[in-house]
């Protein structure tokens, strides 16, 4: 896989896991009365569930970030190393808690949510085995990253 194509995918990540947070974030201080009914919860533990849910997007972020400075730049590999896996876990992490609270705690629509959660896991690990190289580390900055 070309490092353009690697770049497009964690630039994806991050959008993806930003877009969510803002939304998180308009909900958040938003009237939660709606979002709760909406839910089938309480405003509290919808509430706790937002705040989650905004910490947990801004670590596959953050891991994203860092993969791309890794791959844009050589002297940055040790970065995107840790940019990798810091996405990997993060986009695991919210898979599974999103999986969790429809699970057993969402009252409406939490089909839909486990959906959400099997798809931001599977997100992960599809970035766990695109950010290989990174990953296993660089031998040198030519040699291991094709050049587009």
């Amino acid at each position: 896989m070309k490092k353009r194509s690697r770049i497009i995918y964690f630039g994806f990540i991050a959008v993806l896991v930003l877009s969510e947070n803002i939304g998180n974030l308009y909900s958040l201080m938003g009237p939660l009365k709606n979002t709760a009914d909406l839910m089938g919860v309480s405003v509290a533990a919808e509430r706790i569930r937002l705040v989650i849910l905004i910490f947990l997007d801004a670590i596959p972020a953050i891991g994203a970030v860092l993969a791309i400075w890794g791959y844009r730049s050589s002297e940055s590999a040790r970065a995107g190393r840790i940019g990798v896996v810091i996405a990997t876990v993060g986009m695991l992490a919210y898979g599974g808690y999103q999986f969790w609270a429809a699970t057993f705690q969402l009252g409406f629509i939490p089909n839909f949510h486990k959906l959400v959660g099997v798809v931001y896991a599977t997100l992960g690990i599809i970035a766990w085995f695109v950010g290989g190289d990174l990953r296993k580390g660089l031998s040198s900055p030519n040699q291991s990253m094709q050049a587009d």
